[in-house]
């Protein structure tokens, strides 16, 4: 909520009030257009491509850059009095309020100008993108003369997107926008409505931008017209004294390859329906599908009123970025903003889908199948660089490799484990054995190929199964020999695959038939993957006693934290890479990364050492660490270690920590929020349904619900009792600390003890010191 206009502030702001349900997202501009950093309409997928120039080229690089491009925006609601613009910039603001209403999914907005003449004027304004209509915009605004009558004019435009520059200096923004980067194809001006297509000459991707208008009696339409690069509907009015002038404004985005003519006729029909419904119906419609959302997903943290808005935040940003992303991936930034072009990286399988497998299990099979479908130009890369089978790519929109700088992307092969990781989960969650042998299997398969072609069977090490020349999740060490995380989770990949087609053959021996005439799948494959698997090489120091995070981390000298200060973080933009890849320092959580993901391939005493020895060199300079550090943390018994790190976190976007909020919101960082305080503070372990709860000693009670192969169990967590109830569906069987029980609906199980964090001495490093009574 902000109740002081502050211009200082715009640039976040357009952030952190953006709009979207996955598939249209309008960042959070002032309706009278001024002042503004970059107001924009994104449309998911929707992007233009260009052709990546190389100085010195070589065999496999990626050769098409893609940039997610900004479509017509069509949010402004310019206001004149006596034909003199009034707004923020302008004008005297008498009174301010704007609210992102979160459990409406409604941004509000109220002002009261005061005109140099001492006349007063009071503008409110909503605003919601609709979750049950993904190609709706609707817009509601309203302006009261509150002194003397006046003649009003409303200028309501659409308008294509300037050119947007970018820092050449800051990798996280990517590459700009050039100006006119859309060519216009056609128009249609009928009344107050207005559809103009636009297309992307390169990707050839069309767009339909559409506005239409509801209006009172007393209101007239002066013209609707279009004037080079925006269209405008004008209205008159004379505004007595008390009495809103209101008008409603509908925007409507369809886009593909498609003819202009059809993606006006649709944009046509989606503004067409709206009209008729009214934007009291649609409004409704949408508020029931965020009610419902936040029924299945929300989190009570009973304590300091901020921590819960913050959490609630992180929760509205998961929902916004992903609920209606059908036929799309979800981009790093969501639809908030243009940061890293747009693409979609495996934050959406190790960070969002978590959460989604959870709490709206048909978004993340959604997700999972986008993938799937991209599986052709996986097989493709996977033969440029060398390899069979398939391998995703590091950052894409149109399931092309778009990473230039191969040390940091094509290197990361870890993306072909991360998919097959979120699918396993994805399918013992919820126990949808039907995409598994649909898709699944097929994509296991491709992914277990490419690493038995990448890794080798070492005679000098034993006959390990060794992994050269990738790059793990820390991208301060980038072409190292076998990379714990990605040895680890490619060793997971194999025998998941393997227990997929043992599984197809057994229980869907026709299905296992034609998908091993169609890929050509041998019957030595699967023995293969799990000699590979259990042979796989874990680099380990004995000298220091802990898991390395690569064959050669510990030859490297540690980075001098105490000589770098503090404006020199991130590093990436102080520091030549070389630099960096010289020194222990770590960019994000990679060993510590291992361990939460996989937590049964360390012993408890194993795990604390890995924490405490990477967890000092780690800088955080990425916004996906500090998450995973707080569930390690917890983890480890040392609480409140990860009670800094969830802050730190939530932080993120709250108090823009990481200095690019203005490119948008850092949706990996809200699922990992989400993780930090269902696996770190809830204790709880997907492959088993376990839990081992502790309550922060910020909070006074806990409580989040999980979707669990189709029923919903409730987790509250209060400082001497936990509760578990099914609110929904069948039995669930779990153990707690250990501790098997089962619950069914309407008969809770609860197990009192002293749940307060409490650090674990340094002789038990996995104490939680809770003695739990029997159900």
């Amino acid at each position: 909520m902000e109740r002081t206009f502050n211009p200082d502030f715009i640039e976040q702001t357009e952030a952190l009030f953006a709009l979207s349900n996955g598939f249209v997202g309008v960042r959070g501009s002032f309706d009278e257009g001024a002042p503004a950093y970059r107001p924009g309409t994104l449309l998911n997928g929707f992007h233009e491509t260009w052709p990546i120039v190389y100085p010195e080229p070589a065999h496999g690089f990626a050769t098409t850059g893609q940039t997610i491009t900004p479509v017509p925006d069509g949010t402004m609601i310019r206001l004149l009095v006596d034909n003199d613009p009034v707004d923020c910039t302008t004008t005297e603001v008498r009174q301010y309020e704007r609210v992102l209403d979160m459990r409406r999914g409604v941004l509000e907005r109220t002002v009261v100008y005061q005109l140099p003449d001492g006349r007063r004027f009071r503008v409110t304004s909503t605003r919601f993108v609709s979750l049950t209509q993904r190609h709706l915009v609707g817009i509601r605004y309203q302006v009261t003369a509150l002194d003397t009558p006046a003649r009003l004019v409303l200028s309501s435009e659409l308008a294509t997107p300037p050119e947007q520059a970018v820092e050449a200096d800051d990798p996280r923004q990517g590459r700009g926008t050039p100006a006119n980067v859309l060519k216009p194809e056609a128009e249609r001006v009928a009344g107050a409505e207005v559809i103009c297509t636009y297309r992307a000459p390169r990707s050839n991707l069309a767009v339909a931008a559409g506005m239409a208008h509801d209006f009172a009696e007393g209101t007239r339409l002066v013209n609707a017209h279009t004037d080079g690069d925006r269209a405008l509907v004008v209205f008159e009015v004379e505004a007595p004294v008390g009495e809103p002038a209101t008008i409603t404004k509908w925007l409507a985005y369809h886009y593909g390859p498609d003819s202009s003519e059809q993606l006006a006729d649709r944009a046509g029909l989606t503004l067409e329906q709206a009209s008729t419904s009214g934007y009291d119906a649609c409004m409704a419609d949408h508020e029931r599908a965020v009610t419902d959302f936040w029924e299945r997903s929300d989190v009570l943290w009973e304590g300091t009123p901020g921590a819960q808005q913050a959490l609630h935040f992180t929760l509205f940003t998961l929902m916004q970025a992903s609920l209606r992303c059908e036929g799309h991936g979800v981009p790093a930034k969501g639809l908030t903003g243009t940061g890293y072009e747009g693409h979609y990286f495996w934050d959406t399988e190790t960070y969002l889908l978590p959460f989604l497998t959870h709490t709206s299990p048909q978004v993340a099979r959604s997700l999972l199948m986008h993938r799937v479908r991209m599986l052709p130009d996986a097989r493709r890369r996977a033969r440029e660089v060398g390899c069979s089978g398939a391998l995703f790519p590091w950052r894409t929109i149109n399931g092309q490799e778009a990473s230039a700088y191969y040390a940091a992307g094509t290197a990361q092969y870890h993306i072909d484990a991360d998919i097959a990781y979120s699918l396993d989960q994805y399918v013992t969650v919820s126990g949808d054995t039907d995409l598994l042998f649909r898709h699944g299997v097929e994509l296991l398969v491709e992914t277990a190929r490419m690493w038995t072609d990448l890794g080798h069977f070492s005679d000098r090490h034993d006959g390990r199964f060794m992994v050269h020349k990738v790059t793990g999740p820390d991208e301060y060490s980038t072409v190292v020999d076998n990379n714990l995380y990605t040895n680890l989770m490619a060793a997971e990949n194999l025998s998941t695959a393997a227990d997929a087609v043992q599984s197809l053959r057994r229980e869907s021996p026709d299905d296992h038939r034609e998908l091993a005439d169609r890929i050509g799948l041998r019957d030595d494959e699967e023995a293969t993957w799990r000699r590979a698997a259990e042979r796989m090489y874990v680099p380990y120091d004995d000298s220091v006693g802990v898991h390395l995070q690569d064959d050669h981390f510990l030859d490297l000298p540690p980075w001098d934290f105490a000589g770098t200060s503090p404006d020199r973080y991130p590093l990436l933009l102080h520091y030549h890479p070389l630099v960096i890849y010289r020194h222990q320092v770590i960019k994000q959580a990679d060993v510590v990364l291992a361990t939460v993901l996989l937590p049964e391939r360390f012993t408890a005493e194993e795990r604390r050492r890995i924490f405490d020895y990477y967890d000092p060199l780690t800088t955080g300079d990425s916004s996906l660490s500090e998450c995973i550090q707080a569930i390690a943390a917890a983890d480890v018994g040392k609480y409140r270690t990860a009670e800094e790190y969830l802050v730190d976190a939530v932080a993120i976007d709250m108090a823009d920590t990481a200095g690019n909020l203005r490119d948008g919101v850092h949706v990996a960082s809200a699922g990992g929020t989400w993780m930090a305080i269902v696996y770190g503070f809830g204790g709880y372990r997907w492959r088993d349904t376990s839990f081992a709860p502790i309550l922060p000693t910020r909070a006074n009670r806990l409580r989040f619900p999980l979707q669990i192969k189709g029923s919903q169990l409730d987790v509250d967590i209060q400082a001497h009792l936990v509760t578990y109830s099914v609110r929904q569906g069948e039995r669930v069987h779990a153990r707690h600390h250990g501790a098997s029980f089962s619950v069914a609906p309407g008969a809770p199980v609860s197990f009192p003890g002293d749940y307060r964090t409490h650090d674990a001495s340094p002789d038990r490093p996995d104490a939680a010191r809770v003695d739990p009574a029997p159900p």
